[in-house]
């Protein structure tokens, strides 16, 4: 009667093992969903930074008739939101970033004197409006794709709309409003280590569009921590950007030549599914 026991129970310990296997084995066999949706807002506070040379024809680019840098015009600040949004299929993924830049300010700047004072710079009270939304698209291939790490490339076409107004009380205002694309490479890395973030991604290129040259390269390191880690998660991130942007632009007699930065700590949300 014992042994009829025993081997009852060995019987339904033995089903009830073989039922866990097969339940772990379709777990196992269950493939993860190929597509993920990504979005962020944060908030950045930025400067601008280098020289914007106004520089006409006559002048036959013996000096700038206007000089005046991110200091000299006295910018301040530009607090605004960048925004992010995206979405990956396996390992390829499309991304579309937005970041609206506005910058206003009462400072000087140098320009060429005329008649007795010809050759020489003279210092000049200067008003500045200057507003910058820059829309970068890219599709990138990840490398390196698990769980906890990404290391991928990419590459993906900007566009710039610049609208500046530089209105000195001696010389000639510099009012300029237009687009300019451009194109660029991508480098990105990210890892999550007990909930803790970091990653850095690159951006850059050098080319000439109709005559125009441009000069653009984009850096940003994040740091965070995953509030929620499911099937949906969402990270608290921050971190610091610089972008540097140089432009020859060139428009009825005149050509202006920019090379600028802009940098700033960001902070913020972002949402994973």
């Amino acid at each position: 009667m014992k042994r009829k026991s025993v081997f009852a129970i060995a019987m339904i310990l033995l089903f009830q093992t073989l039922f866990c296997l097969g339940e772990e084995t379709k777990t196992e066999e269950k493939k993860p969903d190929p597509w993920h949706f990504y979005g962020s807002v944060v908030y950045s506070s930025r400067t601008l930074d280098g020289s914007v040379v106004d520089v006409t024809q006559g002048s036959n680019g013996g000096f700038g008739s206007m000089i005046a840098t991110g200091e000299s015009m006295n910018l301040g600040t530009s607090d605004s939101a960048m925004l992010a949004l995206g979405v990956q299929y396996k390992r390829f993924g499309f991304g579309l970033n937005y970041m609206p830049t506005s910058f206003e300010g009462q400072g000087y700047a140098l320009v060429a004197g005329s008649g007795a004072n010809a050759g020489a710079m003279i210092k000049t009270p200067l008003n500045t409006d200057i507003d910058v939304d820059m829309l970068l698209a890219n599709i990138y291939y990840n490398f390196i794709q698990t769980p906890d790490t990404i290391f991928g490339i990419g590459m993906g076409l900007g566009q710039t709309s610049i609208d500046l107004s530089i209105v000195p009380d001696i010389g000639t205002s510099l009012v300029y409003s237009g687009t300019q694309p451009f194109g660029f490479l991508n480098l990105h890395f990210s890892s999550c280590y007990h909930r803790f973030l970091y990653g850095f991604s690159l951006n850059g290129l050098s080319m000439d569009i109709d005559g125009v040259n441009i000069v653009y390269s984009d850096y940003k390191v994040d740091l965070g921590y995953r509030v929620i880690d499911k099937r949906t998660k969402v990270d608290l991130i921050g971190g610091y950007r610089l972008v540097n942007f140089a432009i020859d632009l060139g428009y009825d007699s005149t050509k202006v030549d920019t090379d600028v930065s802009l940098e700033g700590p960001f902070l913020g949300i972002r949402a994973l599914f």
